[in-house]
């Protein structure tokens, strides 16, 4: 019930005596409500040089959305990609997939890419703006 949100330890309080499970729920409960607060998770070195490295590849000119794609598909080949974050391993995995649609229906722009990377940096200055290439 979102307008109720304490209506499962209400209910266990008012349908439960006191009893060992009882106090184990409710610690359960207020120990989820501490740890709920959603903050992102921080990324690894690796995963910032995966972004930085995702950044050069969008910035060289003229911009080709095949080479792009081709790119980020040799960095799903990489040892480290199975442990970078999820949420980059995506963001490759869909650059990736632009290049199976030859007339480029499906092909993100350049923006729309530094626009996604620039969301892993909300925080941080942005690193995209002058990289060398």
């Amino acid at each position: 019930m979102p307008t109720h949100k304490k209506i499962d330890i209400e209910s266990a309080n008012l349908l439960n005596k006191d009893s060992h499970l009882l106090r184990q729920f409710l610690a359960s409960k207020t120990h989820k409500r501490v740890q709920s607060p959603l903050s992102r998770p921080k990324l690894s070195q690796s995963d910032k040089d995966i972004l930085i490295d995702l950044a050069q590849m969008v910035e060289v000119e003229p911009y080709d959305y095949l080479q792009v794609a081709h790119q980020a598909y040799l960095l799903t080949l990489e040892p480290y990609f199975v442990d970078i974050n999820i949420y980059i391993k995506k963001l490759i995995e869909n650059i990736a997939a632009m290049a199976f649609e030859t007339d480029g229906s499906c092909a993100m722009t350049k923006q729309e890419i530094l626009q996604r990377l620039e969301q892993f940096h909300h925080q941080a200055e942005p690193i995209f703006s002058d990289i060398p290439i």
